[in-house]
């Protein structure tokens, strides 16, 4: 460990300390002030015994391109709900599972998380591998009938990344993935 990286383990994160202090007061139902004082002390020793590197954000959040990706996210919750439930309740269901290979365009760990989250919270799709380097994530998807389906599949993974994108990415992201796209095209 570098002595740049043990003096940022022992720096303060007061974000963090105070949402588990918060937690350890909720959990226990009083709000004295040494229970607030437990959960702070607590707080501080599990930013440090429990430490992560920081993420490094450039980005601008975009207002708009925000509330299209949540738009769009329940739009994709709702459709897979209900093709699970049409599935499940089928004489008999035949389906084809599969994994198919995701090549992402950006180069950010916070977006290739954040698109991996979204693609998992939705039932049906579940990230099994991702890699750094080059950004790759490996989707189990629970019916690929055929090639096309798995393109499909392929697509929607990267339209999710570029909403991610739009709506917090910052103005050279943008720029990256327009390039990438007029190049694709």
């Amino acid at each position: 460990m570098s002595e740049s990286t043990r003096r940022l383990r022992w720096r303060l994160q007061w974000r963090a300390i105070l949402l588990l202090a918060l937690v350890w007061v909720l959990l226990w139902g009083e709000a004295s002030l040494l229970n607030i004082l437990y959960g702070l002390v607590l707080g501080w020793v599990v930013t440090v015994v429990f430490w992560l590197a920081p993420i490094r954000y450039y980005g601008t959040l975009r207002p708009w391109g925000l509330l299209r990706l949540l738009v769009a996210q329940f739009v994709d919750l709702a459709v897979a709900s209900f093709q699970l439930a049409v599935m499940a309740f089928r004489r008999r269901p035949e389906l084809r599972p599969g994994v198919i290979k995701v090549r992402l365009r950006t180069n950010s760990d916070l977006f290739q998380v954040a698109v991996a989250e979204l693609i998992s919270v939705v039932p049906g799709t579940l990230v099994v591998e991702t890699v750094r380097r080059p950004r790759l994530l490996y989707l189990h998807v629970f019916h690929l009938p055929d090639a096309r389906a798995a393109h499909k599949q392929r697509e929607h993974a990267l339209v999710i990344e570029e909403r991610v994108i739009r709506a917090f990415g910052s103005d050279h992201d943008l720029r990256a993935l327009e390039h990438r796209k007029a190049v694709k095209s």
